[in-house]
């Protein structure tokens, strides 16, 4: 079955569901892919940052955008990658980073369809078209101990966005509050990833810049949700599996949600 065939098999599941339950809906929060259609091969059917698993969560409705995992070449392109070193996923060895386009472009994932390594560039732009990118801009290199070039990313991500239709918004993770301020002076909007809400006050005093927090669904609270908006800050919320977690998460009013079971997170949304 073609990805958009199961793209419209998926939507007409969701329209299903959502006729027969209209008590509490959702409408504003945004929907975003985690790595295209979910982290876990059981629910996104393809390898997450896998063409197939991009296209088919950007082709389903009630979906606004991926959340996608960078890395940087040593050729200086950027790559979608989610784990630190290859052989944890594919058929490949050592870092992202250490290898050439050359290479990377010979890889696939070690899951069942075999699905190739991509280079960011490489998803059609008319798929990003209305829709939001979240990029989470992997900095580290464990091959070597080191990090990759700010400067390189930097260029390259801009390059990406100028090449982009100007209805596709990205929207920046960086790992390096360094990486945060650079990108929030190209123009960029920022997201900083916290693990406890109590780190909150240190974002405000330390990177007033940052425009999005994003937090797991446990370590939130719709209070802190609420605080966040007033300071003029929006929020995405991830870690859901379960439909249960998914309507906990929504009900936080967060501006945004990681789906990993992007059928779920619609269903329930409508």
């Amino acid at each position: 079955m073609r990805k958009s065939e199961l793209a419209i098999l998926f939507s007409a599941i969701i329209i299903l569901f959502s006729a027969c339950r209209k008590e509490e809906t959702f409408a504003n929060i945004e929907i975003l892919g985690h790595g295209g259609n979910g982290l876990e091969v059981v629910n996104s059917l393809y390898h997450d940052n896998s063409l197939e698993s991009i296209e088919l969560a950007l082709l389903t409705d009630g979906c606004d955008g991926v959340e996608l995992d960078v890395r940087l070449s040593e050729d200086g392109t950027l790559w979608l990658y989610h784990d630190t070193e290859l052989d944890s996923g594919t058929d490949g060895t050592a870092c992202v980073a250490t290898s050439t386009d050359s290479y990377l472009s010979t890889l696939h994932y070690t899951t069942i369809d075999k699905e190739a390594l991509i280079r960011l560039g490489d998803i059609p732009k008319s798929y990003l078209a209305n829709k939001k990118v979240y990029i989470d801009a992997r900095s580290a290199v464990s091959c070597t101990n080191s990090s990759v070039d700010l400067n390189i990313f930097l260029s390259a991500m801009l390059d990406f966005r100028n090449d982009c239709l100007e209805s596709t918004e990205i929207i920046m993770e960086t790992r390096n509050d360094q990486w945060e301020v650079a990108f929030a002076l190209a123009g960029f909007t920022t997201i900083k990833y916290i693990t406890a809400f109590e780190q909150y006050a240190a974002v405000l005093t330390d990177l007033p810049t940052v425009d999005i927090i994003v937090v797991t669904n446990e370590t939130i609270t719709k209070e802190n949700v609420a605080q966040i908006h007033a300071d003029g800050k929006e929020v995405i919320i991830f870690g859901m599996r379960s439909a249960k977690s998914t309507r906990e998460a929504y009900r936080k009013q967060p501006d945004g949600i990681l789906a990993d079971n992007l059928r779920v997170a619609i269903i329930e949304k409508y």
